[in-house]
């Protein structure tokens, strides 16, 4: 049996700049609509932290995407992907 490949999570920063500049939101406008911490958001962005899949989730919800289309970039380059 193969060993999936692992996601690029650094990709995941780059996701969230896109998604975010796509919205129009302020961090502060996104920080209330998700309710999560603007570090945190700040923090994302970055890449200095990944979130958990609760974050993922609720920022796919505010921006109207699936999580799928929100973490697709980190799986590019991966066959399958």
């Amino acid at each position: 049996m193969r060993t999936p490949p692992e996601p690029d999570m650094a990709r995941l920063a780059r996701a969230f700049k896109v998604h975010k500049a796509n919205s129009g939101m302020t961090y502060d406008q996104l920080a209330e609509a998700t309710g999560l911490a603007r570090q945190t958001l700040l923090n994302l962005a970055a890449g200095r932290t990944y979130g958990d899949l609760r974050t993922w989730l609720i920022l796919a919800k505010v921006w109207g995407v699936t999580l799928d289309d929100l973490t697709a970039a980190a799986w590019r380059g991966h066959a399958g992907g």
